[in-house]
């Protein structure tokens, strides 16, 4: 049932990486394009699978899309509910699991595999990088903004706390297929912007009911997630202004990347410094 798919999102962070909020469902991307999602396999896979456990299961499934992409989006949705006197002490109403897989992934993911122990047997699990699972969770980041869910900035916060860069080539994959997004390898300058229009109270209390410790979301905030992101590579925005000069991209429009170089040069960060004096010179002429 896992050859052809990779486990993403919320749920693998926690069970592969010991991430410490609850999830929702199960997401993963389809990595054969050669090969079509079954729908009927997965189905009836399930249902095998809970027949083990003396378990009766309810499943539909679906094919979706969406409309607003540049690149119209398909998904494969499976609904479950299982039922089964083993589930009432946790699930009175049956065990209910939503599976979604994106047809469409962006290009550049990076896969891996991780082993994880399930009912004391050795299970293979495949899946994607922490940096391939990153640039997902800042594609929602930098993309939604009909969306202010709590998960996606505790998410974050985590990836960034474990030293996770992103996968900038999936990253710049996935931004192309939506309707509007910003440039991928300027994401620090872009999600620091982004920070100062967020309802942070809203995220906090979003959040708080998907936590193992509840006063984790108190870190949630502009400063935290600021702090959290790093500056763009100022010496190579240095060397492609030099070689550029007016013709950089930078020059002719309002970037939040010039925002970030004046606020670090005005925390004395050297390279910042540089940065901005090779601006000003270029923007005075010969």
């Amino acid at each position: 049932l896992l050859v052809d798919v990779g486990f993403i999102g919320g749920t693998a962070l926690r069970l592969l990486h010991q991430l410490p909020r609850y999830s929702e469902d199960l997401d993963f991307i389809w990595k054969n394009p050669a090969a079509e999602a079954n729908l009927d396999k997965w189905a009836k896979s399930l249902s095998r699978a809970l027949k083990k456990l003396d378990a009766t299961a309810h499943v539909q499934s679906k094919r979706a899309e969406k409309e607003d992409a540049q690149v119209r989006k398909r998904f494969f949705v499976v609904y479950l509910l299982a039922e089964s006197p083993a589930f009432r002490l946790f699930a009175e109403r049956g065990l209910q699991i939503s599976f979604e897989i994106d047809l469409d992934p962006p290009a550049h993911a990076e896969g891996e595999a991780k082993t994880l122990t399930i009912a004391g047997n050795q299970v293979t699990i495949p899946t994607l990088t922490l940096p391939s699972l990153m640039a997902g969770k800042l594609h929602i980041l930098l993309t939604r903004r009909d969306r202010e869910k709590g998960r996606d900035w505790f998410d974050y916060a985590w990836y960034r706390r474990n030293k996770t860069l992103p996968n900038v080539a999936q990253l710049e994959s996935a931004i192309a297929q939506t309707a509007d997004g910003p440039e991928a390898r300027y994401w620090t300058s872009y999600l620091r912007e982004r920070t100062k229009t967020v309802n942070w109270r809203h995220v906090r209390e979003d959040v708080k009911p998907f936590l193992e410790d509840p006063s984790a979301a108190n870190s949630l905030n502009e400063a935290a997630i600021s702090n959290l992101t790093p500056h763009p590579d100022f010496p190579l925005l240095t060397a492609e202004l030099h070689e550029l000069k007016g013709k950089h991209p930078l020059l002719n429009s309002a970037n939040p990347v010039l925002a970030d170089i004046e606020a670090a040069a005005l925390e004395g960060e050297m390279d910042a410094i540089d940065c901005r004096s090779t601006i000003e010179e270029i923007k005075k002429g010969p």
